[in-house]
């Protein structure tokens, strides 16, 4: 499964409220559950900060497609498309 983004969380908190995506088997009988994946159990969770993660943000169709349409209608609006360093380097 997946969790989605904690914004922040201080050293008071106790708990906190996340959204858990699951990724479940299709031919596991899902209807006798109400929320939809059946019972979880968390014994523990770690809450890892990456920094940068901040930088996260809207991307545009050029970035998606440098070759779209939607990209062109983009670049009208905006002026050239240049790809970022971040676009370029790979991992």
């Amino acid at each position: 499964g997946q969790f989605a983004m904690v914004e922040s969380v201080t050293p008071k908190d106790k708990k906190i409220l996340f959204e858990f995506v699951a990724a479940v088997p299709s031919d596991k009988d899902l209807s006798q559950y109400e929320d939809g994946i059946g019972p979880l159990d968390f014994e523990s969770l770690r809450i890892i900060s990456y920094p940068g993660g901040q930088q996260y943000g809207a991307i545009n169709p050029c970035e998606m497609n440098e070759f779209s349409e939607e990209c062109e209608v983009w670049e009208q609006e905006n002026g050239s498309y240049q790809k970022a360093e971040f676009m370029v380097k790979s991992n």
